[in-house]
């Protein structure tokens, strides 16, 4: 039988309702005129998720996930011609045009067995083929790479030479790291800030070494970074709950006309004495959104010792730097692959959720996750790409 055939009129979803985590059977919906209907393959638990989960954001979709790969199964009338049934492709969660269209946390998301895909989001060129064959639980990390991609794109215009902090020991934090001296140049010096001692562990047993490991307790209790790890620019890949702390430690490291990229998130309306001329750090994290503009936003600020620092942030990348992904996860697989400590079936997938939704544990039979990889769809097939649109040239540029 067909891997798809009986998602027609039904099919499986992890459900939130309050504080439960159900997997259950959910209709499924007609398309309507330029809509698409997708089966996902493989989708990412994002730390984004896991904050959905513990209540810590309000987002309201009750299917989440954003991340991953899926086969379309529909095209609705009017559908551009590069898109077509049976091709597996990325779906890009962010509109840079309307924040309420995005893909699992305003709109149901990934964590699922067959997404309605508006018209607005295919329009906008936000589905696009996958432009490689690549390994199934890799397809977990395009997105999340896609983001570092973008954000040592975008540092690159700015930064002076010198060392760079990371902050954060989740999936964006050893990406950052891994990505560093790729863009940054190799003689780079990486320090890399774990949240904890064992999140510092896990990436020196999987030799996941860089140039320096800190907890960030230890920075906090006063330890200075020697003067050939001083930072120039630091990347804050933190949930939101530690973003401003760790911003207060780089605002007092990283050197003058330094760059600091807020890749984490912040709530609204959040304020530093030290950078007493922001009024709203967030702001500052929202002026680049789905890969716009072109040239990057940046927001030159003095500190309260009259310090000048470039501040910047992201929320999501385009559609180009998204396939750019999975062609380098492509190339270099045993590179990405330890990152992917666990890929799961969906309702093994529910019953994480379930548990994270209690509790903040990242471990799996007591070893510690870093990232999950789901398998949403039962797929006899492997992941395969469909190319023809690099011959066609009708992509369609999100810019």
């Amino acid at each position: 039988m067909n891997d798809f055939e009986n998602l027609t009129a039904s099919h499986l979803a992890i459900v939130r309702d309050g504080q439960r985590v159900n997997l259950q059977r959910v209709p499924t919906p007609s398309l309507a005129a330029g809509e698409i209907r997708v089966a996902p393959l493989i989708a990412g638990l994002c730390g984004t998720d896991l904050q959905i989960l513990r209540r810590e954001r309000d987002d309201p979709a009750p299917v989440i996930g954003h991340e991953g790969v899926a086969r379309i199964l529909e095209v609705g009338a009017g559908v551009p011609d590069y898109l077509r049934a049976g091709m597996n492709v990325i779906l890009n969660p962010t509109h840079p045009g309307n924040p309420q269209m995005l893909l699992g946390h305003q709109l149901d998301g990934m964590f699922q067995q067959s997404v309605k895909i508006p018209a607005a989001i295919v329009e906008s060129g936000l589905v696009v083929p996958l432009p490689v064959d690549l390994p199934a639980r890799l397809a977990a990390l395009i997105e999340p790479l896609a983001c570092v991609i973008h954000a040592f794109e975008l540092m690159c215009k700015r930064k002076p030479a010198g060392p760079l902090i990371i902050y954060g020991d989740g999936i964006i934090g050893h990406l950052a790291a891994l990505l560093a001296k790729r863009y940054l140049g190799v003689w780079t010096r990486v320090t890399m800030v774990h949240h904890s001692s064992a999140g510092l562990h896990w990436s020196e047993r999987n030799r996941l070494h860089f140039d320096r490991h800190v907890l960030f307790d230890d920075l906090g209790a006063g330890l200075e970074l020697p003067m050939q790890d001083r930072p120039v620019a630091a990347l804050i890949a933190t949930p939101r709950s530690a973003t401003l702390a760790c911003l207060e430690h780089a605002v007092s490291q990283v050197s003058r006309h330094g760059v600091i990229d807020l890749i984490g998130g912040l709530p609204g309306e959040s304020r530093l004495s030290s950078l007493p001329g922001l009024a709203d750090i967030a702001q500052v994290r929202s002026h680049n959104c789905g890969g716009l503009p072109l040239a990057g936003a940046f927001t030159d600020v003095l500190t309260h010792t009259g310090k000048p620092l470039v501040l910047y942030g992201h929320r999501g990348v385009a559609s180009a730097t998204l396939q750019d992904a999975a062609r380098l996860l492509a190339q270099n697989p045993g590179t990405f692959s330890p990152l992917v400590t666990h890929l799961l079936s969906l309702p093994e997938a529910a019953e994480l959720m379930q548990r994270m939704a209690w509790c903040g544990e990242r471990e799996i039979d007591g070893e510690r996750f870093l990232k999950i990889a789901i398998a949403v769809t039962p797929c006899s097939s492997l992941l395969k790409a469909d190319t023809s649109f690099q011959q066609s040239g009708n992509l369609p540029c999100t810019a």
